[in-house]
């Protein structure tokens, strides 16, 4: 499910980031070319990235000898999770094909274990990669690591819910919007009716 999370939210960044940018000039036609599109999503994703890397290593307060160790396995982890996330989403789309199409019950069957294989991989990443991660960082830098991740997550989402500062909707707690009041509704009372 984290996996899914990161990437749906990696997704997100990088289309709003898309969306925030300044357009770029347009190739000689006057429109964007499939490679110019390809070329700011790469642009996107590097940023993106960037801005991963140098959270957690502020987060985690990793030292020099601690990043040498840590990145190669973390990137390793992230390799596997991006795998197992495009395993799942084959899987999800053959069971929505199986059950749209009417496929008969052991058809069905078998792309729903294969979909709850994938979903399992996903957790199994995560499980495999805790003691590694350990050894390197130590208990608590571990736990701070699966704290950094959530929280980065959550800071690009509201990130592309239209601020910047990571804190929700219109700069308020995530989940309140401050700029949008309910609309008062007249009191409807028993002589009026």
């Amino acid at each position: 499910m984290k996996k899914f999370m990161f990437a749906l939210a990696a997704l997100c960044v990088t289309v709003g980031m898309a969306a925030q940018q300044p357009q770029e000039r347009p190739s000689k036609q006057g429109k964007f070319t499939k490679e110019d599109m390809e070329n700011f999503k790469k642009a996107a994703q590097d940023r993106l990235q960037s801005e991963h890397v140098a959270y957690l290593t502020n987060e985690l307060e990793l030292t020099p000898e601690e990043a040498q160790a840590f990145w190669p396995v973390y990137n390793q982890a992230q390799a596997e999770q991006k795998a197992n996330f495009e395993e799942l989403n084959a899987a999800k789309k053959a069971l929505k094909a199986a059950v749209k199409e009417g496929k008969s019950d052991s058809e069905v069957k078998k792309a729903l274990d294969a979909y709850n294989k994938a979903k399992a991989g996903q957790r199994n990443v995560i499980g495999e990669y805790q003691p590694k991660f350990e050894k390197i960082l130590g208990v608590a830098k571990t736990a701070k690591l699966y704290l950094a991740e959530d929280s980065f997550r959550t800071r690009q989402i509201h990130r592309l819910s239209g601020n910047g500062n990571g804190k929700g909707p219109q700069g308020g707690k995530p989940g309140q919007n401050p700029g949008r009041q309910p609309k008062e509704r007249p009191v409807q009372r028993p002589e009026d009716v």
